[in-house]
């Protein structure tokens, strides 16, 4: 029992030891650096990047465009109550009877009359206009157009009153004549052949050249029917006649729109009252700063005779070049420096500049040159800042940089793994996509990358 005692104080505890995993440790570095670069990541712009295709935007138009045409208002010689024997939208020919006026009120009174008691009947040619007329109309009526109808209903009331009224006075006989001979009813025929349009609008001495814009402002635009009116004075309007089947539409576009459409000649219009598609010559005019297409036509002037507006859409498909997203263009402010201070260097024929420095001498220099139009190169303040002076060769000339800027558009390349700006120019643009001209100096090519969200990096941002 003692013995037992004496070993156990002779027991010795010794410290306890740690011993190191070396496969913990390497778990823990990796834990480390995986949880760095997590939060790098998520900390981090995320930037895009788009591969650069050749693409097409189909793009379908609408206009109300402003209609030209040779339009001759004619105006009454005498005052009376008038009456109309042409038709409206009717061709006709030189010395056709068009309208007349009765000065004693006694043959108007007369027809009036007959036609109340329905004493006049029409002829099979009188029925034949009118189911024409009501068939075109039942062939193009849309009901999300139905307004129309009530147009058509006023329009087909008038006729078949101008009917009546014209076989009344051919049953008169000699009444009229005795009336016409006396002078008391006179006939007046057309001063020239093409169609009869019975209403005016103020626009009629429109010409391609004399529109403004304020001609496009539908807000204020006003029509006279003038077959609503029973009595004229000598001088006011009573018809007008369109002289030409050639007329112009003339649409208010933008300026990519404008540009993209420089090379082209013709161009497909559809008119959306009746959807009858067809080609027309296209020109280009200027004002004011405002862009606009000039549509020159032989057909269908007879159909939109009395509209001044007339609601079209341009067909425009097969816009092509590269394609790429709005979201990657973006505007960059370029010093500007005249061609005539370029300076080849030794070794290459790439544009160079010479830098004055501290001691008056020229210091050469090779910036990249970003863009060049016919009198200057661009170039960005990596070389040289604001305030430089370059020595112009051969001369005792200097520039100052900075004292022109420029702004272009452009996008982001990233083939090279950083962020590098490359002009462009835009052929045509929509909301989402533009597309722009291929093959240009110093622009991109197909299969390029660039960055997809071009305001979010700058000039060398490394794209990881």
């Amino acid at each position: 029992m003692k013995k037992s005692r004496i070993q156990e104080k002779k027991i010795i505890k010794y410290p306890k030891q740690y011993h190191f995993s070396i496969g913990f440790i390497i778990v823990g570095v990796m834990f480390i650096y995986m949880l760095y670069h997590l939060l790098t990541y998520l900390t981090a712009a995320n930037i895009t990047v788009y591969e650069v295709s050749q693409g097409s935007i189909s793009s379908n138009l609408e206009y109300n465009a402003l209609a030209i045409r040779q339009e001759q208002i004619v105006n009454a010689e005498a005052n009376g109550d008038i009456l109309y024997i042409a038709e409206n939208f009717s061709k006709v020919g030189a010395k056709s009877k068009v309208y007349a006026l009765d000065t004693s009120g006694e043959v108007l009174s007369t027809l009036k009359k007959s036609t109340e008691n329905s004493e006049v009947s029409l002829g099979d040619e009188d029925y034949e206009k009118l189911e024409s007329a009501i068939s075109g109309f039942t062939y193009d009526f849309n009901t999300t157009n139905y307004n129309k109808l009530y147009s058509f209903k006023t329009e087909l009331e008038s006729q078949i009153q101008q009917l009546y009224t014209v076989s009344a006075m051919e049953s008169m006989g000699e009444s009229l004549q005795s009336a016409i001979n006396s002078g008391t009813f006179t006939i007046y025929n057309s001063p020239s052949p093409g169609l009869i349009v019975y209403s005016v609008d103020g626009l009629e001495n429109l010409t391609v050249d004399s529109f403004i814009s304020d001609s496009f402002d539908m807000s204020t635009y006003s029509a006279e029917n003038l077959k609503s009116q029973e009595s004229v004075v000598a001088g006011q309007p009573v018809f007008k006649i369109i002289t030409s089947d050639h007329w112009n539409l003339i649409c208010e576009v933008d300026k990519s729109l404008y540009e993209s459409l420089q090379e082209e000649s013709y161009l497909k219009i559809k008119f959306l009252e009746d959807e009858v598609e067809t080609w027309t010559n296209l020109s280009f005019a200027k004002k004011a700063g405002k862009y606009y297409l000039v549509l020159s036509l032989d057909d269908s002037m007879d159909r939109y005779a009395d509209s001044r507006y007339v609601h079209i859409k341009i067909i425009k498909n097969n816009i092509s070049g590269l394609k790429i997203p709005n979201s990657s263009i973006v505007k960059k402010q370029f010093f500007t420096i005249p061609k005539s201070y370029m300076l080849q260097g030794n070794n290459d024929d790439s544009a160079g500049f010479l830098l004055q420095s501290e001691n008056d001498k020229g210091e050469y220099i090779n910036p990249v040159i970003y863009y060049e139009s016919e009198d200057y190169y661009y170039i960005d303040n990596s070389d040289v800042k604001r305030g430089d002076v370059l020595l112009k060769p051969d001369s005792n000339e200097q520039y100052v940089v900075g004292s022109d800027l420029a702004t272009l558009e452009g996008v982001y390349n990233v083939n090279k793994g950083y962020a590098v700006f490359k002009q462009i120019e835009i052929l045509y643009q929509n909301n989402d996509y533009s597309i722009i001209k291929t093959g240009t100096k110093y622009g991109i090519s197909m299969y390029d990358h660039i960055v997809l969200q071009g305001n979010e990096v700058e000039e060398n941002t490394i794209i990881n």
